[in-house]
């Protein structure tokens, strides 16, 4: 029996399917975590990720998923009692909520439409109006719904209102552009496992200035690894030899360099002009067999594309038989979306052209089973520009 894991292709939003070569790195003999070798790779994972940060702020990294660096940021730069302004239009951002209220946060939650980005007109008009919010907090990529949310003219009315920015970025950096100094975000969150296209397991937390003040004057510890400062420490006092307060999952950390050299390698806008040609691809190529997006084009995101279920074919039904039969997993609606969208993500080898159309003939081929009039091909009419990106 032919093992069916050799065949599989991953077209969700993350993890994400990786090369060869970092699956290589990933099966480096163990070694210990610390010493001159181990933490010039670890070095070089940082480096790499403040060019693609863009940031020269302090950048950790934390053996975990990105949840667990979304919790760093949120339990040591707020107290107690602190006012959170947290922005939702989707599931990841109710989960900030619930984050921020576990961290003991006084929290207000702002909505706005599922599909449909954070206005930010909206949050510069909500922070003039006061009381002063400690932080403001939300999704760049709301992968639940397939949208892109602004991140600059927030975080610049958030600094402008004394308030601290916390982005997550889990699923937007190395896919779309993200200028951490420049915007001015405070705490920004991201991991390996998705646009990085690295296995899971780290993930990384870039901190201002601002946010070490804010960090240095929170009295309430909840905790001691996601404290960042035992990370700071750590960095300060062992620098040569253990910067670091925990093991560090080697293996993983190999393939993360490994990932990241390639991701230097090819040029970051090189990634993210990929990445957009993908997604622009896939949204053409299905829209050409009958599909609506569930998102306006100028503000879908690049990284996953959320569509419309089929008039004839219900997505679980579709998604069943791509996985069954064709070993591709695709994901589905979260929460009150399950059953209406499902999504497809933008990463790792799905942004390679030969994989974009081996998931839009199986899709064709699928919607002909289920009694759809399709052409052999139509999807893929076009769905190319004449020069390659």
């Amino acid at each position: 029996m032919s093992d069916r894991r050799q065949d599989l292709h991953l077209f969700i939003p993350g993890p994400a399917s990786v090369t060869p070569e970092v699956l290589e790195a990933m099966a480096h003999p163990i070694t210990p975590h610390y010493g001159d070798d181990f933490v010039a790779a670890y070095n070089r994972c940082i480096d790499c990720m403040q060019q693609i940060f863009m940031t020269e702020n302090d950048l950790f990294l934390l053996v975990g998923p990105g949840t667990a660096a979304a919790d760093a940021a949120l339990t040591s730069a707020l107290p107690d009692g602190a006012r959170a302004l947290v922005l939702t239009n989707g599931f990841f951002g109710d989960r900030f909520v619930e984050m921020c209220q576990m961290n003991r946060a006084e929290t207000e939650k702002m909505e706005f439409a599922p599909g449909e980005p954070i206005d930010a007109d909206r949050v510069a008009d909500r922070l003039a109006q006061g009381p002063a919010f400690d932080a403001v907090v939300w999704v760049h990529h709301e992968t639940s719904m397939g949208v892109l949310n602004p991140v600059e003219p927030i975080a610049k009315a958030a600094r402008k209102h004394g308030a601290l920015s916390i982005v997550d970025a889990v699923s937007s950096i190395g896919g779309t552009e993200m200028r951490v100094d420049d915007w001015g975000v405070d705490l920004c969150v991201t991991v390996g496992n998705k646009c990085l296209a690295t296995p899971p397991g780290i993930a990384a937390i870039s901190v201002s200035d601002a946010a070490w003040d804010a960090i240095d004057r929170n009295d309430n510890t909840r905790g001691w690894y996601l404290d960042l400062r035992v990370w700071r420490k750590y960095r300060q006092d062992w620098p040569i030899w253990h910067p670091y307060p925990t093991t560090v999952p080697t293996g993983v950390l190999y393939a993360l360099r490994a990932g990241l050299e390639q991701l230097m390698a090819d040029g970051l806008e090189q990634r993210i002009a990929r990445t957009a040609e993908a997604a622009q691809a896939v949204r053409h190529g299905l829209r050409q067999v009958g599909f609506e997006m569930f998102v306006d084009d100028a503000w879908a995101s690049p990284i996953t594309t959320a569509v419309k279920a089929h008039p004839m074919v219900p997505a679980d039904v579709l998604l069943g038989y791509l996985l069954k039969t064709h070993n591709m997993h695709l994901s589905g609606g979260i929460g009150p979306m399950h059953g209406k969208i499902f999504r497809v993500g933008h990463m790792g080898q799905a942004i390679e052209r030969d994989e974009v159309e081996l998931l839009l003939h199986a899709i064709e081929e699928g919607l002909r089973l289920h009694g759809a009039e399709i052409p052999v091909g139509a999807s893929l009419e076009g769905i190319w520009p004449e020069v390659a990106v």
